[in-house]
């Protein structure tokens, strides 16, 4: 018979006691438990009500918006964001802090870089002055159809979906500044728009292009609403705004 160690874990500070064999205990070390109102993930306790809504309510309503039942989108029809809307910290990217740390003066002139306080990204204003580009465009790659990049992206599993990169940078975040920027991930965006994209990064209300594949349509890339929150894909043909990360 298989022997097994049981190792008692105290969890928060409610006296609640859980038993683990070693094994499990070392899989559940960085899981979320919920118990009465708190979280206690990696040690960090949060009490209810600090992130259980993170969007805001709306006073100037005859209907109830409050954030008990559900609040209102950041967004608010294009007006200011409700003074109770979750926000983490942005810092804003200017030579006094060198730039959050980038030393890109060229990129992020004007203070239109900010950087994320929560995950430490730093983002960029959107590209070519909010100019719509493809997915390729974005990625610095070839387009489809190109001599670098022969065939047609319009199915899942064509190889010309797939990004083959310029031998020079020549086009999206390759270029942007000092050249040490990318495209986000789609959870990068999905982050920083929880994080209050709409409320502190310039331009952010619209679609933007993530660096994602659409893992069963290989033709098209996910796409994050800045200010609306929602994702979703796209053809990689298609023209659709950026912004870069780093």
């Amino acid at each position: 018979m298989k022997k097994i160690l049981i190792v008692t874990a105290i969890i928060a500070t409610s006296g609640l006691i859980c038993f683990y064999s070693a094994d499990k205990l070392i899989a559940y070390g960085r899981s979320v438990i919920f118990k009465s109102g708190v979280v206690v993930k990696n040690n960090v306790s949060i009490r209810s009500g600090s992130i259980d809504q993170r969007n805001g309510s709306l006073a100037t309503t005859t209907q109830d918006y409050s954030k008990e039942k559900g609040g209102v989108d950041d967004y608010n029809d294009g007006g200011s964001m409700p003074s109770d809307t979750f926000s983490e910290n942005f810092t804003q990217c200017t030579s006094a802090n060198n730039y959050c740390g980038t030393g890109d003066s060229t990129a992020c002139a004007g203070g239109v870089c900010y950087q994320d306080n929560r995950t430490n990204l730093v983002w960029s204003d959107y590209l070519d002055g909010g100019a719509n580009h493809t997915w390729f465009w974005v990625n610095n790659c070839w387009e489809p159809g190109s001599s670098g990049n022969p065939g047609s992206c319009t199915a899942n599993g064509n190889v010309a979906c797939q990004c083959f990169s310029y031998p020079n940078a020549s086009s999206g975040c390759a270029v942007l500044g000092d050249g040490n920027w990318r495209v986000p991930h789609q959870k990068e965006l999905m982050q920083v728009y929880i994080n209050g994209s709409w409320g502190n990064l310039p331009h952010a209300g619209s679609n933007f292009w993530s660096a994602t594949t659409n893992s069963h349509d290989t033709h098209y890339a996910w796409i994050v609403n800045l200010h609306y929150g929602n994702t979703t894909n796209n053809t990689k043909t298609t023209n659709r705004y950026s912004r870069c990360v780093r």
